[in-house]
């Protein structure tokens, strides 16, 4: 009994100890997902991928927040020409904008894509007026020190300014370029017409980070660099006319009784059709671009089309930069098609606003325009003296005017058009400019 009960503990043993063989078949059939299973796994993760993008391409930038770039010297020193900036458009859905907030706005409604980016000074049912340099709300002076510049215009704000219960004022921080809450194209700005707070700059990537209390920074690091830079030559660039005109009248000249048209239309190319504006602005940018590039300071007085400045405040503007000359641009027209070439306008020594600064507009003049007609191939029609230009007569440094060529002839105009000829135009006047400094 004994024996046979040891070989049956063996033999269960033995049986333990053995492997036994699974059914593996029958085991990956259950972990192997079906041919149905696994389509249906990748459409699910397609639509998932799908909804990720539509998310941050459709949903992101336009209820929560979006990339803007600067266009123009508005906002200096806080903000510079071609800036990035992020804009935060959840948090106005939630709360109000607030005093200096830096806002992105529609000044001529959602439908028209033209955006503004200034600060905010005024709140809704606050009453605001600016008396000289000082900005008064509720008759109470704002204690601020965001403007880059004194102001000379008040504008709608000379006289005491109630804003309605979701009218915002804003000005931009380089006051005397900026078209803002002062101007009745722009006036207060409606709320639903605000898109976002500017809340951070990701380039250039040496001035990235938050907009909050910049202002202050950016004026004393500009005071700084002015003072590194004393030495350097300033030019002020006007790139004439604008998108729209402006009819209403100013004087000629400083207490001068004749008045003109602030803005006249300018002339458009016979043949490409582009309006004297673009094309003036398009090579001022140009000129601007390689006056730097030479070591000048440049100011300009419009950096884009849809502005409303007058010819006397272009003046004005430049006068006040610190520019040591003062170039004005445009673009010829005439009845007839066959006329062409090149000219530069000046005043005359008999000038009685401004004829003291005729030699040395004329010596600007010539210089520029034959730098200009040298590099281009445009022909020189020579100097020309005019008093009859308010642009000029407010001017208080030496200023020429540079007809670049007529737009009436259709050669000339398809020539200027070109990207190599602007090219070619910003390089003959900055040579000229040059000379004139005797560089």
């Amino acid at each position: 009994m004994m024996e046979q009960n040891q070989d049956q503990t063996n033999e269960v043993e033995q049986e333990e100890n053995c492997p036994v063989e699974e059914n593996t078949q029958d085991k990956d059939n259950t972990k192997k997902p079906s041919k149905v299973q696994r389509i249906r796994s990748a459409i699910f993760e397609l639509l998932v991928y799908v909804a990720i993008i539509v998310v941050c391409v459709m949903v992101v930038p336009r209820y929560v927040i979006q990339r803007t770039i600067v266009d123009g010297t508005s906002m200096e020193a806080t903000l510079q020409d071609q800036d990035n900036l992020l804009v935060d458009k959840l948090s106005y859905r939630f709360s109000d904008p607030k005093r200096f907030d830096v806002i992105v706005f529609y000044p001529y409604g959602r439908e028209n894509e033209d955006y503004y980016i200034k600060r905010v000074i005024g709140l809704p049912g606050e009453t605001i007026q600016i008396v000289g340099d000082t900005i008064y709300i509720d008759g109470k002076v704002l204690k601020e020190s965001y403007g880059k510049d004194p102001m000379t215009e008040s504008g709608i704000a000379s006289e005491p300014l109630k804003l309605g219960k979701d009218e915002y004022f804003v000005l931009g921080d380089n006051r005397e370029v900026s078209e803002d809450s002062r101007y009745e194209e722009v006036g207060p700005v409606s709320r639903d017409k605000i898109e976002g707070r500017a809340v951070l700059r990701i380039y250039p990537l040496n001035k990235f980070g938050t907009l909050r209390s910049q202002g202050n920074k950016a004026k004393a690091a500009e005071r700084s660099s002015d003072a590194d830079t004393d030495d350097a030559k300033v030019v002020a660039i006007d790139a004439g006319h604008q998108s729209r005109g402006n009819s209403s009248t100013e004087p000629v000249g400083p207490g001068s009784s004749v008045r003109k048209a602030k803005v006249a239309g300018g002339a458009t190319g016979v043949s490409s059709h582009v309006p004297e504006y673009k094309i003036n602005l398009s090579v001022a940018k140009k000129l601007r671009k390689e006056l730097e590039s030479r070591g000048y300071k440049v100011v300009m007085i419009r950096t884009k089309n849809n502005v409303n400045i007058s010819n006397k405040q272009r003046a004005q503007i430049a006068n006040k930069s610190g520019a040591d000359i003062y170039v004005r641009i445009h673009a010829d027209s005439s009845a007839s098609s066959s006329v062409r070439g090149a000219s530069a306008l000046y005043p005359s020594t008999k000038n009685r606003y401004v004829g003291k600064l005729s030699a040395k507009s004329k010596k600007l003049s010539q210089y520029m325009l034959n730098s200009y007609c040298k590099k281009t191939g445009i022909r020189s029609r020579g100097l020309s003296l005019r008093d009859d230009l308010t642009g000029t007569n407010w001017s208080k440094i030496p200023v020429t005017l540079i007809e670049m060529g007529f737009l009436s002839n259709p050669t000339e105009d398809r020539y200027m058009q070109k990207k190599s000829t602007q090219n070619k135009m910003a390089k003959g006047m900055a040579d000229g400019i040059d000379k004139y400094f005797n560089r």
